[in-house]
């Protein structure tokens, strides 16, 4: 998990370097969304590091929106599988952000 919250660090670092720049009004508008997704990544990260968590039976970890990729799954479709508590469900690529803003 250490090596996961510091691969989210140094993305969040060149985000914010780039979004100073000057940038078309779209292209702004996605590194402002990567960069609200990457801060709550790292947000749960250090959590589930703080929490001490060793086992994917644990509560802290099943109550996160977890995704799994199966790429020996033939349909497109089924490759993305979503878990949250003991629900799974495939990801049918809709958007599941705030496309605007924080709610």
């Amino acid at each position: 998990m250490p090596a996961t919250e510091n691969n989210i660090k140094v993305t969040l670092e060149m985000l914010a370097e780039r979004v100073l720049l000057d940038l078309p009004g779209e292209i702004r508008k996605k590194y402002e969304q990567l960069i609200t997704d990457l801060v709550h990544q790292r947000e749960v990260t250090r959590q589930l590091i703080n929490s001490g968590i060793q086992h994917v039976s644990e509560f802290t970890w099943l109550y996160h929106m977890r995704f799994y990729w199966n790429n020996h799954e033939k349909s497109p479709l089924e490759k993305l599988g979503i878990r949250m508590a003991n629900g799974y469900f495939f990801y049918g690529f809709e958007y599941l952000g705030v496309s605007e803003k924080l709610v």
